[in-house]
């Protein structure tokens, strides 16, 4: 316990998030996927393939190391090369390199150029990750209906190759108004990694992919045609 809120007050100090959530990695078999009833319709769409990784941000403390985020060629074998739902090569992967200044605590952040809306109300959300077998944790940023960000902790890095992440969003999460279905859902800011201090030195490399969500588009299906748009 004294570990986890040392992580998340450096990643707070860090990055000065307003608000922080934990949330532990999950089975995602309890969610139904793809299964459509009167009250839910879940499906699994892409958030991102990350084919333009060359124009997400980068960002690091300067006195804490130097990243450089870029596009590379690559991919998990695991996964098609050609998305058979909207027919996206997948070629390119979001690759990261850091070099630290010093042992200590570090952290950095990947975001895109702008944060991504998922449709629907998502229930959870998955991600390909290489890891080199550090003992640095894994966050993904969210902001909810209102814009206030939200950080999901999807666990330690410790593994090598690609390995398939995934999380269960909170309830506590709120993400609509019943009011209008316009204003719902969650949108996607970004992935930080606080590092472990004794293993921040030398060079390390790390590589994205796929970031997917699954989400109930139950009310966007089933809006009126004739309804009223409220944004103006």
């Amino acid at each position: 316990m004294v570990k986890i809120i040392v992580i998340l007050t450096a990643i707070l100090i860090v990055f000065s998030i307003p608000v922080i959530l934990t949330a532990q990695e999950q089975d995602l078999q309890n969610l139904q996927i793809g299964v459509d009833t009167a009250q839910q319709l879940l499906v699994d769409i892409p958030i991102t393939h990350l084919e333009d990784a060359d124009v997400w941000q980068a960002q690091m403390p300067i006195d804490q190391g130097i990243i450089i985020a870029m596009r590379r060629k690559g991919r998990p074998l695991d996964l098609p090369e050609v998305d058979p739902k909207d027919g996206t090569k997948n070629q390119y992967v979001l690759a990261a390199k850091i070099a630290f200044n010093q042992r200590g605590y570090a952290g950095f952040y990947l975001a895109p150029p702008t944060p991504i809306k998922i449709p629907g109300i998502t229930k959870a959300i998955t991600m390909w990750v290489c890891g080199r077998s550090f003992r640095h944790r894994l966050f993904i940023h969210l902001l909810d209906f209102k814009g206030n960000r939200m950080v999901l902790d999807m666990g330690t890095l410790d593994f090598v190759g690609w390995k398939k992440l995934s999380i269960a969003i909170p309830s506590t999460i709120k993400q609509n108004d019943y009011h209008n279905t316009e204003w719902r859902g969650l949108s996607f800011a970004g992935i930080s990694v606080v590092c472990d201090p004794e293993e921040t030195y030398g060079v390390y490399y790390i590589y994205f992919d796929e970031i997917r969500a699954i989400s109930d588009i139950y009310s966007e299906e089933h809006r009126d045609e004739d309804d009223m748009q409220d944004s103006w």
